[in-house]
Order: structure tokens, then C-alpha cells, then sequence
């Protein structure tokens, strides 16, 4: 096993048997050097490894201009979940280090402040997973992804036991199974996985688009954390695409079939309180195109209507800015 590997797996492993926060890698945590352990020296800490994790979870952008911000940094201690002082040898000029683990929930509220579309709770994703023999492996099977998903801001849902999705059907981004998800779990993000003893395949459909992933080479419990994190980061650059762009432009809906599915589409729209106004400014067999006037990006909108299972994402169409696929 790779030496990085080993590490990580160490580190679930003290997660799971000892509760440490600083044992999880993710966005939340970071090494900021120190000169001593006095108080003062600490707050400055704080404070540099906060503004460094307010980026990572803006996706790389600069905290400092957001409106959270500055009340945040009156106080960036009360927002540590745990921190730890190491030796450094002197490195960068420091002979210490601070190991600092920042509440994910907390960070999270931070960057809500002043947009509403943070302050929402993203869908829960299902996961379905297989072990090598085709058992369906349920939430305790499945704890070290949900304590990694957790970290990373996604709840994760487990199929019914009377209503089992078929995984090859959604795997495949068949829409009207994953409209059928959609509609009996709020979310149209599966997570479909098969987890061998040393290996997993790992695929993720969100809104009606996939990606596929391989992971080996680990235990189980690595596997499951590795996969947590990876379906967080497609998962987050996706959220991130939607929260720019503007907000109004013409929005292309196939699949219609019939005049209800045209009037389920309008109420989709005009019963959101977002939508300034929609009407239609062209047709064809195939579809109808809208102009839709909204105050906030049309991106967030669409991809907000994925979770009731009857508006997914569609290939681009000439003339329109966004593309969709009614499923009735």
C-alpha cells in the first residue's frame, strides 16, 4: 500500500475509534506555522487558517469580500472544532506548527450569510452500493462514507427496502429512473457503487448526468471515505457552476408530450417566487423554448428543480442558454 494511502486510512481508522477531528482530512483542516503557543500568536492562527478554509470552500475564491466575513474574524476561535501544536524542526522560520480543525457546519454558516442559495440544505444523495457478492450494504455498511460526506456538507440517503431503484438503469442517467429517485427521495444525486475487498467502482448521476470513477488498492473503510470525497468534489464544482451566470435568457424543454406535461412545466416555473416571468418564444415537435426572466441565475434554478423528478439536465440546443428534459 502507498504511503499516502497508509496515512489516510490510519487516519479514518483514529476517526472511527477515538473520535478525533484532527484525524479527518478535508477542507476544514489546516497547518498554519506558529512562533510560540502563546495566546495571541494562536488567535493570529486561527485567523490565517480561517481565511485559508473559507477559500477552499468557496471553490478557490477570496473570502475576504464575503459578507460573513469580517464577523467571523472577530472571533475565529469560536469556530475551531480542535487544534494541536507540532514540532516543525524550524521549517519556514517556525519551530512549531498549528494543527486546526474548523467546524464544517459552522464554516458553512459563515458563507450562507447573505446568499440564500448556501443557506439552503443541498439534497441528500442515495447511495447504492454492492459488495463483491451483490449484497445491497445498508447505512451501518455504509458509515465511513456518511461521517466523510458529512464532513464535506452532503447527507446521504440508503434505498427502501420495499422500493429498491434499479442501479443499471440509473447508472446509465436513464431518465425516467432517476425522475422515479427524484420524486420518492427529494434528490436526483445517486451515488452507485460496487465495493470489492481491495477495490470499488464508483458511479455518480446527478440531475441525469454521469461520471465514473475507479478506486483500489485500500481496505474497505478507505474505499468508502476515498468515495465520499470524490463524489463531494464533482459534487461541489457542480453547485459552484450554478451560482453564477445571469438570470434571465431562454431555457430549451424537450419531452413533452401533451398539454399537461406543458402546463406542469409553466407551474414548475411560475411557482417559484425566484421567476420574474417565462413565457414561450418558439417551438417545435421536439420541444418548447422559454424566455425566462428570473433575480437569481437560471443555472440554480434548473438545477434546483432536478429534486421533483420531473426537470433534468439535457444536451445543449442552438438558440438557448440552458437545455432541459421534461420527464412526466
Amino acid at each position: 500500500m502507498r504511503p499516502a494511502r497508509f496515512l489516510a486510512l490510519w487516519m479514518l481508522i483514529v476517526v472511527a475509534c477515538a473520535g478525533s477531528a484532527l484525524a479527518q482530512t478535508s477542507i476544514y483542516t489546516v497547518t498554519v506555522p506558529v512562533a510560540d503557543t502563546s495566546a495571541a500568536v494562536r488567535d493570529q492562527a486561527f485567523a490565517t487558517g480561517l481565511t485559508q478554509v473559507l477559500a477552499r470552500a468557496s471553490n478557490g475564491a477570496d473570502p475576504r469580500g464575503k459578507p460573513g466575513y469580517a464577523e467571523a474574524m472577530k472571533q475565529p476561535g469560536g469556530l475551531v472544532q480542535q487544534y494541536q501544536y507540532a514540532r516543525t524542526g524550524g521549517a519556514n522560520g517556525a519551530p512549531l506548527s498549528l494543527d486546526i480543525v474548523f467546524d464544517p457546519g459552522a464554516i458553512r454558516r459563515v458563507l450562507a450569510v447573505g446568499d440564500a442559495s448556501v443557506a439552503a440544505p443541498k439534497p441528500p444523495v442515495l447511495v447504492i452500493a454492492r459488495d463483491a457478492s451483490g449484497k445491497l450494504l445498508g447505512q451501518q455498511d455504509l458509515v465511513p462514507l456518511a461521517q466523510m460526506a458529512d464532513t464535506r456538507g452532503y447527507q446521504i440517503v440508503v434505498p427502501k427496502a420495499d422500493s429498491l431503484p434499479d442501479p443499471a438503469a440509473i447508472a446509465q442517467g436513464d431518465p425516467g429512473a432517476v425522475a422515479t429517485v427524484a420524486r420518492r427521495y427529494n434528490t436526483a444525486m445517486v451515488l452507485v457503487g460496487k465495493i470489492g475487498d481491495d477495490q470499488a467502482d464508483w458511479t455518480l448521476v446527478s440531475a441525469g448526468r454521469t461520471g465514473t470513477w475507479k478506486d483500489s488498492g485500500e481496505a474497505r473503510a478507505a474505499l468508502l471515505a476515498n468515495g465520499a470525497n470524490a463524489m463531494a468534489d464533482k459534487l461541489d464544482r457542480q453547485f459552484a457552476a450554478t451560482q453564477g451566470g445571469s438570470s434571465s435568457g431562454k431555457v430549451w424543454v424537450t419531452g413533452l408530450r401533451s398539454a399537461a406535461d406543458y402546463a406542469g412545466l409553466l407551474a414548475t416555473f411560475q411557482n417559484d417566487p425566484s421567476v420574474k416571468s417565462v413565457a414561450p418564444v418558439g417551438a417545435t415537435a421536439d420541444g418548447v423554448l422559454l424566455n425566462v426572466n428570473a433575480s437569481a441565475p437560471l443555472a440554480r434554478l434548473v438545477a434546483a428543480y432536478a429534486a421533483g423528478g420531473h426537470i433534468l439536465a439535457a444536451d445543449a440546443h442552438d438558440g438557448a442558454d440552458l437545455a432541459v428534459r421534461w420527464v412526466p
